[in-house]
């Protein structure tokens, strides 16, 4: 622990806060006035989205890294010392997550002059900047909730420490930080807004149905099951899932949005960003399947993620994505119906998940449910239950569905922060509940009067 307090620290003292990115006006620059001008603002990240940046949407190597957090793949069992190229646990990259603060905070300003000076609001241009602006901010909220906030809990969420909430280009604001539900509030709200404005140029990227699929992943996160499922039943609806080899074809494209993919990052992949893409996937390939995601698949080859998932020696195959996608929309709705206490319903899109991907599949009744494995490294649900053998089906059915897509994660954080150890070279290394939200910039506590470090990190200097 020692050892990660001064990692932290060094790394703390050489960051620029990001209060810097929220405020500094470019000098020598002024406020654009045209919505073309303002397009531009936006343009940078949806430019960077297309080639695979890390900290909004994600790409293959920090979607990669999620996965060497969590428990898909066996870091125990890491082959060295290639495996030396990828993290062991999240605890060596905690300094870097400052990273993330300050890139969501930079997007977040660039949306706001926009929102706060665009004066073509009635154009189709000027519509869809707006709309991109608002849908952009919504997505960095849900993403700072997700990252630096603890696990959403609706019966504390109104005492839970969210993020400093940054609504205007202000040179002279310092917010403290928000409640959690405050800050759910503000994704929710913000993606709701730009709904409004039916984004339609496809340079823009995020149109209603890449919005609709956010709002019902935010409202999921913060435990609004109730919207959630309309949201999630928009998205199915209109992409209803693949099976077979279209659902086969849409997962061996690496590059290319297929089937019903609704949004991907590093569509405009170059030759030297696969080549950096290939290098990360063949380190990954140093670390196992982990048995423990090997045993869910019951039904064997029959399941169809079998084949695409896991390899000779345990080697993975699928390929890495930083995606949305209609399956996951399907498993919302069955976890979500669950929470509202409609197991019918529940059972009703897990079976329809599982009869598009394992052949002659017999669908569960509550009878037929497997028992919960008490060894499962998840032992609660996202309130805090004990797992039945339906929810336990449908955490189990997302496993395997959203494998390789940095997922799992924030899964083990939403369902009880379980805590873990792995070993390196004789060394332990152990995932802690706190390390599951990611510190803040030190600097930001320190020049802010009153801005409250995650807990964990307090007392780094």
């Amino acid at each position: 622990m020692k050892r990660l307090i001064y990692i932290l620290a060094a790394a703390f003292a050489l960051s620029t806060s990001c209060k810097e990115y929220l405020d500094i006006k470019p000098y020598g620059q002024t406020i654009p006035k045209t919505a073309d001008e303002f397009s531009s603002l936006l343009n940078s990240t949806l430019n960077k989205i297309d080639y695979g940046e890390e900290y909004i949407i994600g790409n293959i190597t920090s979607t990669a890294y999620l996965e060497c957090y969590a428990d898909n793949l066996e870091a125990s069992l890491t082959t060295y010392p290639e495996g030396d190229y990828i993290p062991i646990c999240v605890s060596v990259h905690l300094s870097d997550k400052q990273m993330n603060y300050r890139w969501l905070y930079e997007c977040i300003r660039d949306c706001n002059i926009v929102i706060g000076n665009l004066e073509e609001r009635d154009t189709r241009l000027g519509m869809d900047v707006l709309g991109t602006a608002y849908a952009l901010r919504g997505v960095c909220y849900y993403e700072l909730m997700r990252q630096f906030c603890e696990a959403y809990d609706a019966d504390r969420a109104d005492k839970q420490l969210g993020v400093p909430l940054v609504t205007e280009f202000d040179m002279e604001s310092k917010p403290l930080r928000s409640t959690l539900s405050q800050t759910a509030d503000q994704a929710i709200n913000d993606l709701k807004e730009a709904l409004k404005y039916d984004i339609q140029g496809e340079i823009y990227r995020f149109n209603n149905d890449v919005v609709t699929g956010y709002l019902a992943r935010a409202c999921f996160w913060s435990e609004r099951y109730d919207e959630a499922v309309v949201y999630a039943d928009q998205v199915l609806t209109k992409y209803p899932l693949l099976n077979g080899e279209a659902y086969r074809n849409m997962l061996a494209s690496q590059v290319q949005r297929t089937g019903n993919m609704i949004f991907k990052s590093g569509i405009l992949t170059t030759t030297g960003d696969q080549t950096g893409n290939d290098a990360i996937k063949k380190y990954l390939e140093k670390r196992p399947i982990s048995k423990s995601f090997i045993d869910l698949f019951a039904e064997g080859k029959k399941d169809i993620r079998y084949d695409i998932s896991i390899g000779s020696k345990r080697v993975f195959k699928k390929n890495i994505f930083a995606c949305l996608r209609s399956a996951e929309m399907c498993l919302i709705l069955a976890e979500s119906y669950y929470h509202l206490g409609n197991e019918e319903k529940a059972l009703e899109y897990l079976n329809l998940l599982r009869r598009n991907r394992i052949e002659g599949v017999e669908d569960y009744t509550t009878t037929t449910l497997p028992a919960v494995n008490t060894a499962d490294r998840i032992q609660v649900d996202a309130r805090g239950n004990a797992l039945t053998p339906l929810i336990y089906a449908i955490l189990n059915e997302r496993r395997k569905e959203l494998f390789l897509e940095g997922d799992r994660w924030f899964e083990l954080k939403r369902n009880g922060c379980p805590e873990f150890w792995v070993s390196k070279k004789s060394f332990k290394y152990t995932t802690q509940k706190f390390m599951y939200t990611y510190p803040l910039y030190l600097k930001d506590t320190e020049l802010v009067e009153g801005l409250i470090q995650n807990p964990g990190y307090e007392n780094v200097e």
